[in-house]
């Protein structure tokens, strides 16, 4: 199963229909799946009532269709940049595919047109609970920093309760395979629908993975947002003199970076587009910062100690 819902799919149109197929389909959909209709099977009817309520939900608005269309299901759950940089808020759906049902026929009952509902009105199946929803089974998904930055493909083996056709309740594997994108941040979910343990009466829960970001000191490399940190061991004489960094790289590169001004224990010096993958800006990077370590000498003699006052003690000192 996708770790994302494909709303075209769950409307059974393409990407280039028009709003008025989107509502054909959508009319034809939840009038086939509403639970009043399949009382033989309401659990599954009530979840792929949710299912086409939320791909209308985005469908027919024609903003969140622009996002999803352009940035996908995590660009519109996540928010995209705004001109500011900002993340506008994201898309959460709130279960309301009865509330999107009465507004779409404008009726509580659009089945007496057809001769049905007369026994029992509408409404008042619609105001009955349907089925319950559990809250989703979470694990954390830890990431080193070079995962993040490169991508990578992580599987899980996941064991869940099922129930067999002889109605007995088993054990049963599945592999779930999680696409890392360059960029991801921590806190990150990727969400697998209805993969969690079957429980009768109840919405079979989703399986959220959470990214958690594994930090790794000997790579010298943090994470500030968007930018990169790598915190470079300088000698002191190449911290009063020209020197090359060289920066070893997330993706196995080794970068030379020019140094020709003297480095302070709190400098900085800033390389663009050496950072983080924006996940929503195909080929955007943000900014590698490089923070400095000066690695001071033991020991130093006395005829050293007298050469090197001769030298810096005429020097404009930095404030």
């Amino acid at each position: 199963m996708d770790a994302s819902p494909n709303y075209y799919e769950s409307l059974q149109v393409h990407k280039g229909s028009s709003d008025a197929e989107i509502k054909k389909a959508y009319r034809k959909l939840a009038m086939k799946w509403h639970p009043d209709k399949n009382p033989e099977n309401p659990e599954e009817a009530s979840a792929k009532f949710q299912e086409i309520g939320e791909a209308y939900d985005v469908l027919s608005d024609p903003e969140r269709r622009a996002i999803y269309d352009q940035y996908g299901y995590e660009g519109l759950r996540d928010g995209v940049p705004g001109q500011s940089g900002a993340s506008n808020g994201g898309y959460n759906y709130k279960q309301n595919a009865q509330e999107i049902f009465e507004n779409f026929f404008g009726t509580l009952n659009p089945f007496a047109t057809f001769g049905f509902g007369e026994a029992m009105p509408f409404a008042s199946k619609l105001n009955k609970p349907g089925p319950k929803k559990i809250d989703p089974v979470v694990h954390d998904l830890p990431c080193t920093l070079a995962e993040l930055y490169n991508g990578c493909v992580k599987k899980f083996n996941i064991t869940r309760k099922r129930y067999s056709n002889d109605g007995e309740l088993i054990d049963d594997g599945k592999q779930l395979t999680i696409n890392v994108k360059p960029g991801w941040k921590k806190g990150t979910k990727i969400t697998f629908p209805h993969e969690g343990d079957e429980i009768k009466g109840a919405i079979t829960p989703d399986v959220v993975f959470v990214i958690q970001e594994r930090i790794e000191p000997e790579t010298g490399y943090t994470r500030e947002g968007n930018n990169l940190v790598y915190m470079y061991k300088i000698p002191l004489a190449d911290a009063l003199s020209d020197c090359s960094l060289q920066i070893p790289t997330l993706d196995q590169r080794l970068i030379s970076i020019a140094c020709p001004e003297v480095v302070t224990p709190y400098y900085e010096k800033r390389v663009s587009g050496e950072g983080m993958p924006l996940s929503k800006k195909q080929g955007c990077k943000g900014d590698l910062v490089i923070r400095f370590r000066v690695l001071f000498p033991q020991y130093l003699n006395g005829t050293k100690k007298i050469k090197l006052r001769e030298l810096l003690a005429n020097e404009e000192l930095q404030s």
